[in-house]
């Protein structure tokens, strides 16, 4: 989820009155919702109707594929009249949900 979702749960009690989120209390915890980790992206939406703001289950089953190598190439042409020299660098990644049923998305009403 991101950080302006993280802000709307953070105010959400439980049926006993108890705030689900719970603070990491030292400098290396991570904050948690009832017992789990989280984890904040600003890739995530932010919470609005039809919006998909929160993925929950085991992220361990969602596999990157990582190539080999970086491709450089040199732009002198383009940066030229400025006495530059420009760089543009590529790199192929891929990545895969393994087990749908390990992940579960939050959609907004």
């Amino acid at each position: 989820m991101n950080d302006a979702t993280v802000n709307m749960i953070r105010k959400l009690k439980d049926g006993n009155g108890q705030y689900i989120w719970e603070p990491g209390i030292k400098s290396n915890d991570t904050d948690t919702i009832l017992g789990r980790k989280v984890y904040t992206t600003t890739c995530m939406p932010t919470a609005k109707t039809g919006a998909k703001t929160v993925a929950f289950g085991d992220m361990s089953f969602y596999w990157i594929g990582d190539r080999e190598g970086i491709s450089f190439k040199r732009l002198n042409e383009l940066y030229a009249t400025k006495g530059q020299v420009g760089f543009l660098a590529t790199k192929r990644l891929d990545a895969r949900l393994i087990l749908p049923e390990t992940i579960k998305v939050l959609k907004m009403k």
